[in-house]
């Protein structure tokens, strides 16, 4: 019984431990620490948001498809309340470590649900301490708002398979659809989710009747997006029309890439041959469609001319751009991100063959620890096919790093199995006697 309630309050002390460090960083570094870049483009979408209803991010007078609503509608509410000084500020930040110690709890319950909660415990607050992680919940990103999310969502997913109830599958429709109006590319995690479920013999029709569900809250959060970019755009936009510039970056990534240089050079070319398009944010999506065009043409052009340097590029080099760096850009404590990119990569290689260890062992647990292992492909492939940042990876670093803890769990577990059998034996021996 006193094990239980410790376990039902573990949660507890997780998230005040994520907690702390983070609001160490805001209150030692001050409200304005900040990246100067998309943290502060976020922060100015939201001010123009209030001012005049639009929802914008390259200049305030045109709408933008650069990106999702959710963090632009999160600012605005907390600029509207607190205002856009210091303690408004202090609040916003305040609010996102919240967000941020809550990701980290659902990492912990998520975990739990596949190994135990002690070693649940150790990755949570693997996450809750390393510095990638605490710096990042404190910046006006989407970050830490797609890691809570997510995290919860996955959560749902694994308790939905065991207990078909529907407000669990309400609650992971809606953590789902809170991470897409953050990160549109989760998108696609929803078939991993229908054949996970399929893979765990979910009754067929009660698969069915959820997915039409989920597909009906899902369709409810985004009729209002739809909506707005008909009547805006005048045209049908699933979800963002932005993903083709991180596309055209990742063709400057690795060796052996075709002429020009740098992006810049390709956009004094389009800038050239469409002197119409000045400036480019006052033309986003003649602009997005040219660096479509682009982005696809280097990417023939390099497999065509050096077929070697583009698969090494794109199946060698930049995954470990996305996993063999520590994503940490302002200095905290004393720590830069260089010093812990040695750190990283031991962490990222002890989490494969603890991953490999796991299957091997967790008799059981195979198919939630295979959910694991594709979600990280996933993610993996889509960032490496687009543009391959270090910060891309810290929403799932958990997914990662709990390859140790679950490879020890899993191989302790395998251990003790014969003095469980020999226990459960006994009991059986004794009642009888």
């Amino acid at each position: 019984m006193r094990k239980a309630k410790a376990h039902s309050r573990a949660w507890m002390w997780i998230a005040a431990v994520a907690l702390v460090p983070r609001l160490l960083v805001i209150f030692t570094y001050g409200p304005h620490m900040s990246l100067h870049s998309d943290d502060a483009g976020y922060y100015r979408s939201a001010v123009w948001f209030l001012q005049s209803g639009t929802l914008s991010y390259y200049t305030p007078e045109k709408p933008t498809l650069h990106m999702m609503p959710g963090i632009t509608f999160l600012l605005a509410a907390i600029i509207a309340l607190f205002g856009q000084g210091a303690f408004g500020l202090y609040v916003g930040k305040i609010v996102f470590a919240l967000i941020g110690a809550a990701g980290v709890v659902g990492i912990y319950k998520t975990v739990g649900k596949i190994t135990s909660p002690a070693f649940a415990a150790i990755v949570a607050l693997a996450i809750a301490l390393y510095p990638p992680s605490v710096e990042i919940d404190t910046l006006f990103l989407t970050e830490p708002l797609f890691t809570a999310t997510f995290a919860w969502a996955f959560y749902y997913l694994l308790k939905l398979e065991e207990t078909k109830a529907l407000r669990d599958l309400v609650w992971l429709s809606i953590f789902f659809m809170l991470a897409m109006y953050v990160r549109p590319n989760v998108a696609l995690w929803a078939v991993i989710g229908i054949l996970y479920l399929a893979a765990k013999r979910y009754p067929r029709r009660l698969l069915v009747r959820h997915a039409g569900i989920a597909a009906a809250i899902g369709i409810a959060f985004m009729l209002p997006w739809w909506v707005r970019n008909e009547v805006v755009f005048h045209k049908f936009v699933l979800l963002t029309d932005d993903s083709w510039n991180p596309l055209l970056l990742g063709t400057f990534q690795g060796q052996g890439y075709p002429p020009p240089a740098n992006e810049g050079a390709v956009e004094h070319q389009l800038l050239r041959e469409h002197p119409n398009l000045r400036p480019q944010r006052l033309h986003e999506l003649p602009w997005f469609a040219l660096e479509k065009q682009v982005a696809i043409q280097r990417m023939r052009e390099w497999l065509k001319t050096n077929p070697q340097s583009f698969w090494h590029t794109y199946l060698w080099v930049k995954p470990q751009i996305l996993w063999l760096r520590a994503y940490l850009p302002i200095p905290i404590f004393g720590m830069k991100g260089v010093q812990l990119f040695s750190i990283q990569r031991w962490l990222v290689y002890v989490s494969i063959i603890g991953h490999a260890v796991a299957m091997v062992f967790a008799k059981g647990r195979r198919l939630q620890l295979l959910l694991v292992w594709v979600s990280l492909l996933y993610f993996t492939l889509l960032f490496c096919v687009f543009f391959a940042f270090e910060r891309y990876n810290v929403p799932i670093e958990w997914l990662m790093l709990m390859g140790a803890p679950a490879g020890l769990w899993a191989f302790v577990r395998w251990l003790l199995r014969p003095m469980a059998k020999h226990k459960r034996r006994r009991r059986p021996a004794a009642g009888r006697a």
